[in-house]
């Protein structure tokens, strides 16, 4: 993930705080500031929705709102996960909700951010995540880390999470991995263009067997695409 760029758990609040142009979930689409205002907006829909190698839902939309300030970066944002099994069965209230902050710096001349993420399931399909995260975009590549995740079970577990991205012109490649409470590794293709102001992308992954996700055989050992659709305003 690039942190010169916006983009990648999750009531629409800001409880977020300090972060840079990164999202810490892969996936997750940021908008960019406008010149005119600090605040943007984006909607869109994915054909299916997946976070980190993982499966979330099928026919996802999504809505999020975005603050960039200087060296400050905000985003609240809700996606709707009612066909969590991919099918044509809907259940009410099922969403994710996503707040994010980071803070954004030079160390030694590198782009480097620290944020905080607190990411929410509704109607009890997931417990709660809260985050810590560093990264640091050197052009050729950029890291970004999980450096301490709170998973809300009781008792609360922790978990790690890093990722590698490396920009291959419109075209990123992403390799990233788990431990801690979950332990595995996914690696992915992302490809984004924009046409007549609308934003469309496509994503090709494939985890290994010790992933999971919400569809029948858990989405372990997979291989997986989705395409996305958006717009900024």
């Amino acid at each position: 993930m690039r942190i010169t760029k916006t983009i990648k758990y999750p009531l629409l609040l800001l409880i977020v705080m300090l972060f840079p142009g990164y999202n810490a979930y892969p996936g997750e689409d940021i908008a960019t500031q406008t010149e005119s205002s600090p605040i943007t907006f984006n909607v869109g829909y994915k054909s299916e929705y997946w976070i980190r190698g993982s499966f979330q839902a099928a026919s996802v939309s999504h809505a999020s709102v975005h603050y960039a300030s200087g060296p400050i970066y905000l985003m609240a944002g809700l996606h709707d996960l009612r066909d969590r099994k991919g099918s044509a069965t809907y259940n009410e209230g099922e969403a994710f909700i996503s707040l994010y902050g980071n803070y954004n710096f030079e160390l030694m001349s590198i782009p480097t951010y620290v944020g905080l993420a607190a990411y929410r399931y509704t109607d009890g399909i997931d417990q709660h995540y809260n985050e810590i995260s560093i990264g640091a975009d050197f052009d050729i590549f950029s890291i970004d880390a999980v450096i301490l995740g709170d998973y809300d079970t009781s008792p609360s577990s922790e978990y790690w999470h890093f990722q590698f991205t490396v920009p291959l012109g419109p075209i990123n490649y992403t390799y990233g991995s788990y431990s801690g409470s979950w332990q595995y590794v996914f690696n992915e293709l992302s490809y984004a263009t924009t046409v007549n102001g609308i934003d469309l992308g496509l994503n090709l992954g494939i985890n290994n067997d010790n992933a999971t996700g919400t569809s029948a055989n858990s989405n372990q050992g997979t291989t997986y695409a989705f395409f996305s659709v958006g717009y900024s305003f």
